[in-house]
């Protein structure tokens, strides 16, 4: 459980996930995003998909960085 205290309000939250789950994730978007040349969303069942097929809104997106961006051939 993780406690947020901010300006006299606490919030008590029970993550649903496992950090090591959450790492796995964040690497394999990362790779994904350099391999693939495009950006990658993470989804609220920490699946990576290509941001262009995301259907709901992620909870992240890990951006390509540019030198391995490839032309999107006016998609």
């Amino acid at each position: 459980m993780a406690q947020l205290q901010r300006g006299g309000l606490q919030v008590n939250y029970v993550s649903p996930w496992q950090d090591e789950d959450v790492r796995i994730a964040l690497q394999a978007a990362t790779q994904m995003a350099e391999r693939w040349g495009e950006d990658m969303a993470i989804m609220t069942d920490l699946s990576v998909r290509p941001l262009k097929e995301a259907d709901t809104p992620p909870l992240e997106i890990v951006r390509c960085p540019a030198a391995f961006k490839k032309p999107d051939n006016g998609r």
